[in-house]
């Protein structure tokens, strides 16, 4: 592999026929909101968007390493961009780039970025592009830790009317399953001044909502004494015409009165959590290193419930982690039947390379994770269709994320993440106050406009 030549100055932005590029990402929604970062800064230093699958002179793809399918994903969308991208530069980032930059490179990515130095593409496809220096190789540091974090540029991409601002990234947990942590590097949490220029940015672009996302977003200020995650969230209420707040996923560990309060605080904070389980077996979340026994787990759902009343409660559940006898299966469900979440994500055990679970006796062959899997699958349903129902007949101010979606209506999305259709001719980015129907589909439910109140006093 060879070390790419890092520009001693930033370039200046592109004269002549603009370049094309094109971005792809895996993963979580830290990786959506870095590329809509890439994407943003370059179109700042004269790039012209394309779609991806096509020819393009530039193509960037965000991969991940989660799983052993995400890696495949990854794999397969690099040979699929060096194929369809008419002679362009593929480059190559994200976890899977960090895990085996060789593996990418061989793959036939031009230039493969770490994690670490994933801030600095935007320079460097610029001076490339501009004929001051060459754009090949390998870029990488085996301290994966964010030295900077990107920004959406002057100009944000504007992928949606809900924008991802990443606040934290890394994560100092050690559960024995995961590899983030050797891929992302330690906590770093974004300094607060610039999170909210960033938000007002994305405001003034015409997002009125905003997820806040990260690797261990609720770990947020730790690394700086502060302000904590909650301050951050007061602190945001400031930013002008910023209506919404969503939080993405934080560990349950770190859920407490004063983020809670904070959450119940306005009602521009979405009423939605979602605290990842993964398992309701006291032994298998000590071999998982999880930091937290299932009792506390309960707690935090209760606390969460009686603060924010209506709340939307999300988990995610692994199953066939080594050791999980069919004992510690039936307590993981039992658990779940008494917390009942508004909705599961259920994942298999994915054995990662180096990490702590591979050394772990008592594996589970695959059909009993499959198993396991669909009877989970089942819960996760009634789960939903409980939580939908309950919410049939209440009345939501939501935003217009898209014109149409399949269902037949206006796309919005309710403040305690309900996915709903509404018959309404609003434009994306409008407000509309609707009446919640259920119509036996457990994903989703159809939205009737009652009033134009809500329109009205935001114009």
């Amino acid at each position: 592999m060879r070390q790419i030549e890092i520009p001693a100055e930033k370039p200046a932005p592109i004269g002549g026929a603009a370049p094309t590029v094109a971005v792809f990402s895996h993963g979580c929604r830290a990786n959506q909101e870095e590329i809509e970062c890439l994407l943003g800064a370059l179109r700042d230093r004269g790039f012209r968007p394309v779609p991806f699958g096509g020819s393009a002179d530039w193509t960037i793809i965000n991969t991940c390493s989660v799983t052993h399918a995400g890696e495949a994903d990854a794999r397969r969308t690099i040979r699929r961009a060096v194929r369809l991208s008419g002679g362009g530069r593929v480059v190559v980032t994200g976890c899977f780039a960090q895990r085996d930059p060789a593996d990418a490179a061989r793959l036939g990515a031009d230039l493969v970025v770490g994690n670490g130095e994933k801030w600095r593409i935007p320079d460097l496809l610029t001076s490339a592009a501009s004929g001051e220096g060459s754009c090949t190789g390998v870029l990488f540091q085996a301290d994966p830790t964010t030295r900077r974090f990107l920004g959406h540029g002057t100009r944000p991409s504007g992928f949606r009317t809900r924008a991802a601002l990443k606040v934290q990234d890394g994560c100092d947990e050690r559960c024995t399953y995961c590899i983030i942590p050797s891929l992302r590097g330690r906590s770093v949490s974004r300094d607060p001044d610039e999170v909210l220029a960033e938000a007002r940015l994305l405001v003034e672009s015409g997002h009125q909502e905003i997820t806040l996302t990260g690797i261990h977003t609720a770990a947020y200020g730790a690394d700086r004494g502060g302000p904590n995650l909650a301050g951050l969230l007061r602190r945001l209420l400031a930013v002008e015409r910023l209506e919404r707040i969503r939080l993405n996923s934080l560990e349950p560990q770190w859920v407490d009165a004063e983020l809670l309060d904070t959450l119940a605080s306005s009602p521009r904070f979405c009423r939605h959590l979602h605290l990842p389980l993964q398992s309701g077996d006291a032994g298998v979340l000590k071999r998982m290193g999880r930091g937290y026994r299932p009792e506390a787990y309960r707690e935090v759902a209760a606390r969460a419930r009686a603060a924010i009343p209506g709340v939307g409660i999300g988990a995610d559940v692994m199953v066939g982690f080594p050791g999980e006898d069919e004992e510690a299966y039936a307590n993981t469900v039992a658990l779940l039947e008494e917390v009942r979440p508004s909705y599961l994500h259920v994942f298999p055990y994915s054995e990662r390379p180096g990490v702590a679970s591979a050394r772990l006796p008592g594996r589970v062959d695959e059909e009993t994770k499959r198993r396991r899997a669909r009877r989970l699958a089942a819960l996760d349903r009634r789960f939903r269709t409980a939580f939908l129902r309950a919410a049939d007949g209440a009345v939501h101010d939501l935003i217009v994320e898209a014109k149409e979606d399949r269902a037949g209506g206006a796309q919005c999305l309710t403040d305690t993440y309900i996915r709903v259709a509404v018959e309404t001719d609003r434009s994306a980015g409008s407000w509309v106050t609707a009446r919640l129907r259920w119509i036996g589909d457990p994903r989703r439910m159809r939205g009737i406009a009652v009033d134009s109140a809500v329109e009205e006093s935001r114009r």
